[in-house]
């Protein structure tokens, strides 16, 4: 539920080093818990100690008076206790208050002193705060007195939470499968710290993940910077109009205020900041720059990602890096697919080889994988095979919506060799290729160029023109849609039943 959980003697420290520390954390995003709204009584609360247990990283601010409150060493124990059941990271901070005086809560220190005071009400507690004081204070932490610059200290102690953060990140990709490696290689291509702004592309078709990961790498990132916004659909925002709206949110969102009047001033403002931003599913410089002007003139350190399904976007946005997104290997298809048709990571035996079938005709697509396993989910074998069949002959209409946004976008001639290859060209050599379009007319290279940016094709080892089978049958389902009950209505024909029918019929 939290980052971090802050315990204090409020006392002491609520209304300075605190509150500050707390304001800091916020800054960078660091979810922090704060009880300042609690009303303290003889016990501590359950709802407090379900708060603990639902935090990564436990601060514990060790002042003069902090052993003086039940209250703060109830917190202590519990603290400890998550600490040795879950693995919580707990981070002491000696806020005037000398360690080894925590450690053993000697009568010669103020800190032991206010300590031996409980023992008249609590003296059955007593062993186990001073043993949770000893453990605590033999933990790895920050000294005021080493570090006596109060801005520094909370900035060291807020730097040393996110790295703490980035080793355990896990929770925001619960449930996603496959993302470990690429998040791994976009955090190394983005080279966080280095100076100067840093542009990466992800670049591939529709459905294959380039939102998610982005998503994630957001999410894992965020905190180093000074402001993060993930825009997300840019591209569905210019069609609709609402790029305007979309950019008063980014911009109020990254500057942290309300003020939407003056675009002009607040992008200078920017322009000093050190930011995070994601702009998703592009499919045009302008789009960006309509946005936040130009992406060089942000602040050394900025890190902007772009998802597109267009490489050439990247080449004009002059992308820094390029990562084009895979398919799913066999294992995480697998698995991914199980969990949305089976609820689990394994088939049920009945239909480990209609889940092997449905994986095969998804090809590692993540969006395909989704769709087909919620789309089977709780349907029986025989509903199973009818519709693996189904599919066989007419693409699922979602996957398809999805992929088609790529075709959409292209002009005629671009359709048209687009056609051409899903129907009758692919797997050929490339040379064969550019010799039929050249043939009818087409200028091939440029062409093929633009299906290659755009994701739709691209070369194998052997130079042969290859296009991932979601496309190929995208394509095949566009021409069939032709004339549905009509071949001969088509423009053109690839099944062998198909042909043999219309030339036997002459139709």
């Amino acid at each position: 539920m939290y980052d971090v959980f802050l315990s204090f003697r409020g006392e002491d420290t609520r209304d300075n080093f605190t509150s500050i520390l707390h304001y800091v954390l916020s800054l960078k995003s660091i979810k922090t818990f704060i009880d300042d709204q609690l009303i303290r009584g003889e016990n501590i609360s359950h709802s407090l100690l379900d708060t603990i247990e639902a935090s990564s990283i436990s601060i514990i601010i060790f002042s003069q008076r902090y052993a003086s409150s039940r209250w703060c060493l109830d917190e202590l124990l519990k603290i400890l206790e998550c600490k040795h059941n879950y693995g919580q990271i707990v981070i002491p901070v000696f806020y005037h208050v000398d360690p080894s005086h925590v450690r053993s809560q000697s009568q010669d220190s103020s800190f032991g002193k206010y300590f031996s005071e409980l023992e008249k009400c609590y003296p059955e507690n007593m062993q186990r705060w001073k043993n949770a004081l000893t453990e605590a204070a033999n933990l790895s932490g920050f000294d005021s007195h080493v570090i006596r610059s109060e801005s520094k200290l909370i900035e060291e102690i807020a730097n040393d939470v996110l790295k703490r953060l980035d080793s355990t990140f896990q929770s925001e990709n619960k449930g996603l499968v496959g993302v470990e490696c690429p998040i791994e290689e976009i955090e190394s291509l983005l080279c966080i710290g280095s100076e100067g702004v840093c542009k990466l592309g992800i670049w591939g078709i529709g459905g294959i993940g380039k939102t998610t990961i982005a998503g994630a790498v957001f999410n894992k990132i965020s905190r180093h910077f000074e402001g993060s916004y993930f825009a997300l659909n840019v591209r569905e925002a210019e069609e609709t109009g609402g790029i305007k709206d979309l950019q008063k949110k980014l911009l109020s969102e990254l500057l942290n205020d309300g003020n939407r009047r003056n675009i002009e001033s607040q992008l200078n403002r920017l322009a000093r900041k050190k930011v995070l931003i994601v702009f998703d599913d592009v499919s045009h410089r302008r789009q960006i720059e309509s946005l936040i002007g130009c992406l060089d003139e942000l602040a050394s350190g900025s890190r902007v990602i772009i998802t597109t399904r267009d490489k050439q976007v990247l080449k004009t946005c002059w992308a820094s890096q390029i990562y084009q997104m895979k398919e799913l290997v066999y294992a995480d298809a697998h698995k991914l697919f199980c969990q949305c048709a089976f609820g689990g990571d394994h088939p049920d035996a009945s239909h480990t080889e209609l889940t092997d079938r449905a994986i095969k005709y998804a090809q590692g697509v993540p969006l395909a994988l989704k769709v087909l396993g919620c789309h089977l989910c709780g349907r029986s074998k025989e509903e199973w095979e009818s519709a693996m069949r189904k599919l066989e002959v007419i693409p699922h209409e979602e996957i398809q919506g999805v992929l088609k946004i790529s075709y959409d976008s292209l002009d005629d001639s671009q359709k048209n060799v687009f056609l051409d290859i899903a129907c009758l060209l692919e797997g050929t050599h490339r040379d064969y290729v550019i010799s039929c379009l050249d043939a009818c007319g087409f200028e091939p290279k440029i062409e093929l160029s633009v299906l290659e940016c755009k994701s739709l094709i691209n070369l194998d080892a052997f130079d042969q023109i290859r296009m991932h089978d979601l496309l190929r049958d995208m394509g095949r389902e566009i021409v069939r849609n032709e004339s549905i009950d009509y071949p001969g209505k088509r423009s053109r024909l690839w099944h062998h039943n198909d042909i043999y029918e219309v030339l036997k019929k002459n139709t």
